[in-house]
């Protein structure tokens, strides 16, 4: 059984295309996902999957853990990922064999919050403006369109706060050390009657404040996100790289996008932890934070197993070509 993962990125056609797990004979139909642009938040995508199996084939799909049927998947990214997870499963009804394949959809989402100017710094009882970007330029006029959150709680004002703008920019009179956390805007699209959650903003007085933000504990067969969080500025200021600690994440599934981790675990009873370094190695500075994750539940069984198992080669291969691009 093999399996293999091409990406093929053009200006205006993004196809992935991949050889679908073989059946136990072997004669698996090769299978392709594609889809016609960049995949923005907020915005539609339809995504096609075709096949060489013929005639009458079953389509299905598998959106992070979400089935729906057909050859074909319209779905609009509300923001909250930086990428996911689509399958697409084929099965020729007269044969009783199946494929699939598997890639990772890349999400840009237009909606971030910044400092505002950008290079401000939070100073501790200093004046701070965060605004709630739209790198598309979209008119957001009614006060309902924004919703501010602060640790992924709805943002209560408190003395030192006021919304300015239209809800669009969140002003600090005074930072106080209670004001430290990640904060995120929600904006509501009319156009595709969608509210997207921006990128987020850790506001902190330590300029390397590392945090990795997801689940104490996860279950087997089931996705978990995890994002290292870092008050630097990746890429300009530091890098991030994810160091396992205690032995390597043991499942079916393991993506290291960045600063985003996902991960799919198979054995319950086992911990696993989690290290997440931002370094300037030319500055000689770096900083860490390490999370210990519990894997609870009972272990995946019949034919989840078999399917878990079929994907293990292309997941071991996926992750060993795509931290070496990184």
């Amino acid at each position: 059984m093999k399996s293999f993962t091409m990406t093929i990125t053009m200006k205006t056609l993004y196809c992935a295309l991949l050889l679908g797990l073989m059946g136990e004979s072997g004669l698996g139909a090769s299978v392709q996902i594609s889809w016609t642009g960049r995949v923005t938040a907020g915005s539609r995508t339809t995504f096609t999957c075709s096949s060489s199996c013929f005639p009458n084939c079953v389509y299905s799909w598998n959106l992070n853990g979400r089935p729906v049927n057909g050859s074909s998947l319209t779905w609009t990214p509300d923001g909250q990922d930086v990428s996911v997870e689509l399958q697409c499963i084929v099965l020729n009804p007269k044969t009783g064999i199946y494929s699939s394949t598997t890639t990772i959809v890349e999400i840009w989402n237009p909606i971030s919050v910044r400092t505002s100017p950008p290079n401000a710094v939070p100073v501790l009882n200093q004046p701070l403006s965060l605004d709630c970007h739209d790198s598309e330029s979209r008119h957001h006029q009614n006060l309902s369109d924004i919703v501010w959150y602060k640790d992924g709680q709805r943002l209560t004002l408190r003395e030192n706060m006021q919304f300015l703008q239209d809800n669009l920019t969140l002003h600090f009179d005074s930072l106080l050390s209670s004001d430290a956390g990640f904060y995120q805007c929600e904006i509501y699209l009319p156009t595709s009657e969608t509210r997207v959650y921006s990128l987020g903003f850790l506001l902190s007085y330590d300029p390397w404040n590392v945090t990795i933000s997801g689940p104490d504990v996860v279950f087997p067969g089931r996705l978990s996100h995890f994002s290292c969080l870092t008050s630097c500025t990746l890429n300009i200021e530091c890098t991030v790289r994810w160091d396992f600690r205690g032995g390597f994440p043991i499942g079916s599934f393991l993506s290291v996008n960045a600063n985003h981790l996902k991960w799919i675990p198979s054995y319950p009873g086992t911990f696993q932890n989690f290290t997440c370094i931002a370094e300037n190695k030319a500055a000689g500075r770096s900083a860490e934070d390490t999370k210990r994750v519990e894997v609870k539940g009972i272990p995946v069984s019949g034919s989840e197993a078999m399917h878990l198992n079929g994907l293990s080669v292309f997941l071991f291969f996926f992750f060993l070509i795509h931290t070496t691009v990184i």
